[in-house]
């Protein structure tokens, strides 16, 4: 059975509806993105010395290689628990990225992929 010209004619208009929202979702989607990677920049920022004073932990995602520079740091906290949280997420969501979790200078764990050791 065919549906009536105004049923057709309805789900159409619905299916308009839900392109411009999904439109409007994925803008919005990438707007925020690139606000948060602007504050993530601003975070590791080295003029935010105080900063690092109070929250002592951090997760960073390092470039493959012995001297890997900084990717991105995606936990910059002063709880040990919630950093080592952070850094299991970061690791159960990223697994093929190499991951450090650090107090100050020290590391306190890390994660190698193993595609990337040798």
């Amino acid at each position: 059975m065919s549906q009536a010209p105004s049923d057709e004619a309805y789900t159409l208009g619905l299916l308009v509806d839900l392109r411009e929202l999904c439109q409007k979702i994925g803008d919005s989607h990438f707007r925020m993105a690139a606000e948060l990677h602007d504050l993530l920049r601003q975070i590791a920022h080295p003029s935010l010395s105080d900063v690092d004073k109070e929250l002592t932990f951090r997760v960073q995602q390092q470039a493959f290689g012995e001297y890997g520079e900084t990717i991105r740091t995606i936990s910059l906290n002063g709880n040990r628990d919630v950093a080592h949280a952070a850094f299991d997420a970061a690791v159960k969501c990223y697994p093929n990225q190499r991951w450090f979790l650090l107090w100050g200078s020290y590391i306190v764990k890390k994660h190698e992929p193993e595609s990337s050791k040798g």
